[in-house]
């Protein structure tokens, strides 16, 4: 068999072994037989450099800022704004870990597989483990990589939630990068988080709050919905109702916070709202998550799409299908897939190079119904035009090929 050797951890043949504990498809399993330690590879700097300043919300927007915004931001962005130089590649089969929050979640798919696809431009290794979507799953997944001491961990879950796990990853030299792991994007001091890889909060709700008052000509009538059990929620939230109530003819009728998963509650919530306000209303919300429960609502109060029209953010599957179908959903401003993924990866290599995480932010994109199915929207997700993959591996191969 052949055996490389990566931190004191031996792997070869797909299968992982350190300290009698072998990984096999991301799951934790006793080993059959004990490989021995071999001299360990390059360490990592794991603790966090100091936090990026915090975005800032724009609280005014004139109907003509909103239709400028719109118009800017539903372009292909074939411009690459990130890191066109960085340190290289350590040498080595370095080993990283994807411990996904929820792996039926499609935005955490597509990340995870930014990250494998990254990773395999180095020859690197991935073993992905499954949080199930439930704090106990993701401490248990987390402790289930730190077993391994991978080189690297990389994940979306609650960093909040993750606290004990990652202190100890950080003082084993392990470096931890999330990915919508907390509330703005840099490094987390605080949560021990080399890096936060998200787009910045404060844009995603000033589109939102653009599209809403643009195709309303500044009379739209909005209704906010959130879940403030996240903080980055509670934070677009302010970022999209600001402008709205600040734009003279436009109104804020309500925010509504409500759980993620109350799906069993929308029917009277959505309801309520019809009967309360009648039909010619917008919603925005944090999360395009809300939005099929919403649309189902809206059907079985017998409001029709146009009556009622919602944006939203992320851009899974779900939003896509509504947008493309003009069912209830008018926009979504989702996050980039796979490029999340190589921000990840490239987060490693400047953690082995001591060197801080790169400052850059995609810029937003709006998805209507007119480019849905471009910038690969025709596969339910938003990978920038930029050649982006190209860009990194310059960087981490020491390449010079034209992107």
């Amino acid at each position: 068999m052949n055996i490389k050797v990566f931190r004191g951890r031996s792997w070869g043949s797909g299968r992982m072994v350190r300290g009698g504990i072998a990984v096999m498809a991301g799951l934790a399993v006793a080993a059959a037989a004990v490989l021995p330690a071999q001299a360990a590879g390059p360490q990592a700097r794991s603790k966090p450099f100091p936090a990026w300043t915090p975005p800032k919300i724009n609280p005014t927007m004139t109907v003509a800022q909103a239709k400028a915004f719109v118009e800017k931001h539903t372009r292909a962005d074939t411009k690459w704004f990130g890191p066109t130089t960085g340190p290289k590649a350590p040498k080595g089969h370095l080993v990283l870990a994807w411990v996904n929050a929820n792996a039926s979640y499609t935005p955490y798919i597509y990340w995870g597989d930014g990250v494998k696809e990254a990773a395999k431009i180095l020859g690197w290794k991935v073993v992905s483990f499954n949080g199930r979507g439930t704090v106990s799953g993701q401490l248990k997944a987390m402790q289930q990589a730190l077993a391994m001491s991978p080189n690297a961990i990389i994940t979306p879950a609650n960093a909040e939630a993750l606290e004990k796990p990652i202190r100890k990853a950080v003082s084993e030299h392990i470096p931890v990068i999330g990915i919508h792991a907390t509330d703005f994007p840099g490094p987390s001091p605080k949560l021990d988080l080399y890096m936060n890889i998200t787009s910045n909060p404060a844009t995603i709700g000033r589109a939102e709050a653009a599209y809403v008052i643009a195709a309303s000509n500044g009379k739209v009538r909005d209704v906010h919905l959130l879940d403030s059990a996240y903080s980055i929620a509670r934070f677009k939230a302010k970022a999209t109702v600001a402008p709205i109530k600040n734009c003279k003819g436009c109104k804020l009728l309500k925010e509504v916070n409500l759980p993620l998963n109350a799906s069993s509650r929308m029917t009277s919530v959505v309801s309520g709202l019809v009967g309360q306000y009648g039909t010619h209303w917008w919603m925005t919300t944090c999360c395009d998550g809300f939005l099929p429960d919403v649309a189902a609502a809206l059907r079985a109060s017998r409001i029709h799409p146009g009556q009622v029209r919602l944006v939203g953010a992320d851009g899974p599957p779900s939003a896509y299908e509504m947008v493309r179908k003009k069912s209830y959903e008018a926009a979504t401003v989702p996050e980039p897939s796979t490029l999340f993924g190589f921000e990840a990866v490239d987060a490693v290599v400047r953690a082995y190079a001591h060197k801080p995480p790169a400052h850059f932010l995609q810029p937003v994109h709006i998805v209507t119904h007119a480019n849905v199915d471009k910038e690969g929207g025709d596969k339910n997700q938003y990978i920038p035009p930029n050649n982006f993959a190209c860009y990194y591996k310059n960087i981490w191969l020491g390449q010079h090929n034209k992107c």
